[in-house]
């Protein structure tokens, strides 16, 4: 096992993921700007709901901004990860196309059928289809940098997705939401980067707790996208299974597998993401559903959010499991950039065109 607090150990990350957290802060800034001084071609009274367009890391930005201001939508909105649009998308919806890469193509099909009724079309994205065919067409597009693995570009597609929001008036003012997010990224940067040595970083105690272990991250309301965002990081960084849930939905179903886990539980830990914001109810379900389960299970661990809004709380989470998922790759000794399985198959998945071979339903 990598000893973190070595130098030599940072060498395993080829790609400076690592070294790329240092910027969180500055580009929650340099989107914000990006997507204040994008030029739109329609108002904002035309627009009556909304869907963001993704898949992964482009994706998870639009569940964290539906569960941070979910008290605070003016108007309907919706995430779609798949290939169709719901059947409601029409001449009134904005429809966000997120797209790193800009070549995702469940998130092109919904793009082309957005078009097709002519929805109200805005990009987030650093090339591709997205950046290329679409803008030259007059579509507006956001741009942000390229050259990040797309689930390190997190804090370049979020504000976006939030200043587009608030400018076509489907959340309330947020600016001050924003503000407090850099802020709150920016100190989870300061404590938890390499430099700070194991027994005063958090992220490296989280990882030696994890490693060789199968995590299961429960989150509840505003911490629920940020429990599936763990799970992806895990997946993608640590190149082990991690899954997650959300309370109260795990106390409706998935506690009674516990009481036949076995000798499965010795590798499983569960890691409860909580907000002290949380309904009173679903404080008393973490602490009596961790009772109930822990025996069964090789630990449980609790970590709370910090700040004052709840996009500040979520991204006060998201810093910490970034950071503990690209350690966890680090004491397995392997580089956590290459995704060689996506990889793999998207080159199998290309041999064919992806357009709509089929309908929904």
């Amino acid at each position: 096992m990598a000893d973190l607090d070595a130098p030599d150990t940072l060498e395993l990350d080829a790609q400076g993921l690592l070294r790329g957290m240092d910027d969180s802060a500055a580009a929650i800034g340099e989107s914000r700007a990006a997507a204040a001084d994008l030029e739109i071609p329609f108002p904002s009274d035309a627009v009556r709901n909304a869907v963001l367009c993704g898949m992964g890391g482009s994706a998870i930005a639009g569940d964290i901004v539906a569960a941070a201001f979910s008290e605070r939508f003016l108007k309907p909105f919706a995430v779609v990860r798949d290939y169709y649009l719901p059947g409601w998308v029409d001449e009134n919806t904005l429809v966000i196309v997120s797209s790193y890469s800009g070549t995702t193509e469940e998130t092109l099909t919904c793009a082309l059928e957005a078009t097709e009724r002519r929805a109200l079309v805005v990009g987030i994205s650093s090339g591709g289809k997205v950046a290329g065919e679409y803008a030259s067409q007059g579509i507006p597009v956001v741009p942000v940098p390229g050259g990040l693995q797309p689930r390190a570009a997190l804090l370049r597609m979020l504000p976006p997705v939030v200043v587009l929001l608030e400018r076509m008036g489907v959340i309330a003012p947020s600016g001050a939401d924003l503000d407090e997010a850099a802020q709150v990224v920016q100190a989870g940067v300061e404590a938890l980067r390499p430099e700070v040595p194991t027994h005063q970083n958090p992220a490296k105690q989280l990882a030696l707790q994890l490693h060789g272990h199968v995590p299961l991250i429960w989150g509840s309301e505003v911490s629920s996208a940020v429990a599936r965002r763990w799970k992806t990081q895990i997946n993608e960084n640590a190149e082990v299974p991690a899954f997650w849930s959300d309370l109260p939905e795990v106390d409706h179903n998935e506690i009674v597998g516990f009481q036949g886990v076995g000798e499965l539980g010795r590798l499983l830990k569960v890691v409860n993401l909580r907000d002290p914001r949380n309904h009173r109810q679903v404080q008393r379900r973490f602490d009596l559903t961790t009772e109930l389960v822990e025996p069964s299970t090789a630990g449980v661990i609790t970590v709370t959010a910090e700040g004052g809004s709840p996009l500040a709380r979520a991204l006060d989470l998201v810093v910490l499991g970034d950071y503990t998922a690209l350690y966890m790759a680090l004491l397995r000794g392997i580089d956590p950039g290459p995704v060689e399985i996506i990889e793999s198959l998207k080159g199998r998945l290309a041999t064919s065109p992806f357009g709509r071979g089929g309908q929904p339903g």
